[in-house]
């Protein structure tokens, strides 16, 4: 989802910093396959006022920060640690109106709450299972927690339910009850489980650009809905 916000963001013509928490470095590599500059894990690691680095310069609208191993050992640092991040991104010499995406690891951690802390917003995916659905229970506990301690202005825009099976029954059991109790807070778009999605990754290029086949348009014209959606509510 993050990388696929990003090409979307691109195509509308803005400013993007795409800043790559998760040590798997997937997004990274969507736009680079040589990391230079400032890596994500320095974030952390960086004393407030001695950050000397800058993003990596993709292209004249995009820059990354891109993950790189130490990230993941950020996980052991001390949680005073957490707050760094948002300092560092928003002291640097970016224009006013970049939009900043920020990638985190699927799971609660100092970096998914470090992200928190920085953003200004923040959406959740979820598969239809009793195991994703514990984990995003948690997350929005831990968002409530967040907002009341270190960012009060975090915009929660919303659970998006990913890698939905439309031929699955409990799918849309589950969907139903979800959309039934929590109402708004499920966004009224999903992202189904689609192979195309993933080939488009690999190949550097979102799902809705140079596909063919019934399977791959709506696998693009799902993904690009759900981006829409999702960039219009921070406008």
């Amino acid at each position: 989802m993050a990388v696929h916000l990003v090409w979307l963001a691109l195509e509308q013509g803005r400013s993007v910093l795409m800043c790559d928490l998760d040590g798997q470095a997937n997004s990274s590599r969507c736009f680079t396959r040589t990391f230079c500059g400032l890596q994500a894990s320095t974030l952390f690691t960086a004393e407030p006022g001695t950050l000397t680095q800058i993003p990596q310069t993709i292209s004249d609208r995009l820059s990354l920060i891109s993950a790189d191993i130490g990230i993941n050992d950020v996980e052991a640092l001390d949680l005073s640690l957490i707050q760094r991040p948002a300092h560092h991104l928003r002291g640097l010499a970016v224009p006013d109106d970049t939009l900043c995406i920020i990638d985190t690891p699927p799971s609660l951690g100092r970096r998914l709450i470090a992200a928190l802390i920085a953003a200004d917003a923040v959406v959740s995916p979820m598969g239809l299972n009793g195991f994703s659905i514990q984990g995003i229970t948690d997350l929005q506990g831990t968002i409530r927690k967040i907002r009341k301690k270190f960012n009060p202005n975090l915009k929660n825009l919303g659970l998006l339910a990913n890698m939905v099976n439309s031929r699955s029954a409990t799918h849309a059991r589950i969907l139903g009850e979800l959309r039934a109790e929590l109402g708004d807070s499920v966004l009224p778009f999903t992202v189904g489980n689609r192979v195309a999605i993933s080939d488009a990754i690999d190949a550097g290029r979102p799902v809705w650009r140079n596909t063919s086949g019934a399977g791959m348009l709506k696998a693009g014209q799902e993904m690009r809905a759900a981006c829409e959606a999702i960039l219009g509510r921070l406008s």
